[in-house]
């Protein structure tokens, strides 16, 4: 094992190694496109995402890179050198333009000066970032990495002098999706990202920090597993250097089951690994940062001082806070912890509250509406070939012949049992009989959807008066039209009737894409050995821009049209103490 010399690692650019500032907003100025936050309803984008993540899943394990970054010197990276030390940690990040370059431009600043009732506390710029898991959505596109990541980074801090700030990064669930191909190119081959220089080998990795501190960042692929070589790397080559008493700041890219999206979690993994890889050392888990959510929320260990923070703050879509649990109940047997919800952002009244925006869904989606109106009119049509010119006027008890007696009878009931699977499937959060029940309900609110549009359409078609193929054309026109805006309201309903019930809270929010409400966090191991976390968040942000007048090479190449960025604690910060 090798331990980096930290001053090798920050050897100073010099001003002709920052990147040219560009004098517009074009694409190729910037060397990057800035991209709207991801529509995860568009048809193309479900396709693609639906493909990766399957494939991801079948082959995850046998394009596992971890087995070849094995091979690269393992390193501990000593940041134990200076008498207090600053820290930022932020993730779930490569989304949108506007709210990801607002947490980089904020990352980026020298200083962000915060209030509290005890007054105006003055934070630094952390001599090392933590990013915490999905540096980039919908799939890890070499592309996708650039335009939504890379490039406002870059853009952000483009570079500095001096000591540069170093980076480390944990892969995240989309990250993963390419089996880490592009993420090992980003952040394992030492490169510069703006002015952050990434230092890793491998996708996890462990920071020595002052004071006995230690950050260990647990790369834990889809939840699922902590590989041998992982294991090895903590248990063996840190481990080592650990000493009893030592306190360590445990990072993961998966919350533990706070919602019922989230049954599993990583528990699991994370209380096998404080068992057998940190009880040994005699160190202890002091505070456990997670992402995988998209919002802040902290636990508090109740009879002890153990802190769960989930900060998935970075510039995805938010996440709600209202279905997280009062209390939560981690590890098993002897290890077994009870932690008391102590604060949300955003409020769990606000988080409730974006939930009506769900029924603008047809109006946000239109791409969605049309794949829907579609699906409507092949179905349409297909009934259609058995009633001929009987499609004007239909009634149910028409489409129900139809169906008995169409030569496709076995094709259409077929794809009825698939809608249902497809539904059972989609309602994964619940279980056993009620995920059953979930996916019979919305599969029937959907067919029922279908046949009330194909009614509704054949009576305002027959309207018209037309016969023959113009009165067929017209219905199905309007069965496309009427039947993919109801359809979209359809699903909207679902989901809203199911979220209250406690369920979706990924495939409610997803689709709103809420770019506000972003947070990181900021670290400050001080000289007495004391860890003062420091929860900041943006409660809107900046969603016009222009180019910086600051010439200086390493200055923002964007800032605000109208007022300077805001942020703000989220809470107090609070102490963490030897």
């Amino acid at each position: 094992m090798s331990r980096p010399d930290p001053d090798q690692r920050r050897e100073a650019r010099e001003p002709h190694d920052c990147p040219e500032r560009p004098s517009s907003l074009g694409h190729a100025e910037l060397g990057f496109v800035r991209q709207p936050m991801v529509s995860w309803l568009n048809p193309r984008q479900l396709i693609d995402t639906a493909a990766r993540a399957g494939l991801s899943g079948i082959f995850g394990a046998y394009a596992d890179k971890r087995e070849m970054q094995a091979l690269a010197a393992s390193e501990v990276y000593d940041q134990a050198d200076a008498a207090e030390l600053w820290l930022d940690y932020v993730a779930d990040l490569g989304d949108g333009w506007d709210p990801t370059y607002t947490v980089a431009a904020l990352l980026a600043a020298d200083k962000i000066e915060l209030q509290s009732d005890k007054g105006t506390h003055v934070t630094q710029r952390g001599r090392v970032l933590v990013m915490g898991g999905d540096q980039v959505y919908p799939v890890p596109k070499r592309r996708e990495y650039e335009n939504r990541f890379l490039g406002p980074y870059r853009a952000a801090m483009p570079c500095t002098h001096g000591q540069q700030p170093l980076l480390f990064a944990l892969p995240g669930t989309h990250d993963w999706y390419d089996g880490l191909v592009n993420f090992d190119t980003v952040f394992c081959r030492k490169n510069w990202v703006g002015g952050w220089k990434t230092c890793q080998s491998r996708s996890y990795f462990a920071l020595e920090l002052p004071h006995r501190w230690w950050l260990w960042g647990v790369d834990i692929q889809f939840g699922n597993l902590i590989d041998k070589a992982q294991l090895d790397y903590f248990s063996h080559e840190v481990a080592a250097q650990v000493e009893p008493g030592d306190r360590i700041v445990l990072c993961t890219a998966d919350a533990p089951a706070t919602t019922q999206d989230n049954p599993q979690g990583s528990g699991g993994n994370v209380d096998y690994f404080e068992r057998q890889v940190v009880g040994p050392t005699g160190a202890e888990i002091v505070l456990r940062v997670t992402s995988g959510l998209h919002h802040y929320c902290r636990y508090q260990e109740l009879g002890g001082s153990s802190q769960l923070i989930t900060a998935g703050g970075g510039g995805a879509f938010l996440h709600p806070t209202h279905q997280l649990p009062e209390q939560l109940e981690l590890g098993a047997g002897e290890r077994r912890r009870s932690y008391r919800r102590v604060v949300t952002y955003p409020r769990m009244s606000e988080s409730k509250r974006m939930r009506k925006r769900l029924w603008l869904l047809p109006l946000r989606n239109p791409a969605f509406c049309a794949l829907l109106g579609i699906i409507n009119v092949l179905l349409a049509f297909m009934l259609s070939l058995q009633l001929g010119d009987a499609h004007v006027d239909i009634g149910v008890g028409d489409l129900g012949r139809a169906l008995w007696r169409s030569p496709m009878a076995f094709l259409l009931t077929l794809l009825m049992v698939m809608v249902f699977a497809g539904m059972v499937r989609f309602a994964h959060d619940a279980g056993g009989l009620s995920r059953l029940l979930l996916g019979l309900v919305h599969a029937s609110l959907q067919l029922a959807s279908l046949t009330g549009v194909m009614i509704v359409s054949s009576r305002l078609s027959a309207a018209f008066g037309l016969e023959g193929l113009p009165s067929l054309i017209v219905f199905l026109a309007l069965v496309a039209l009427v039947g993919g805006f109801v359809g979209a309201v359809g699903l909207a309903g679902y989901l809203w009737v199911t979220n209250c019930l406690g369920f979706h809270a990924n495939e409610t929010y997803a689709p709103l894409r809420v770019m506000d409400f972003k947070s990181f966090l900021r670290l400050h191991f001080d000289a007495d050995g004391n860890l003062t976390v420091f929860p900041i968040g943006i409660d809107r942000v900046c969603r016009r821009w222009r180019l910086s007048g600051d010439p200086a090479p390493e200055a923002p190449w964007l800032e605000p049209e109208g007022d300077d960025l805001k942020s703000h604690l989220i809470e107090a910060p609070f102490r963490i103490g030897p």
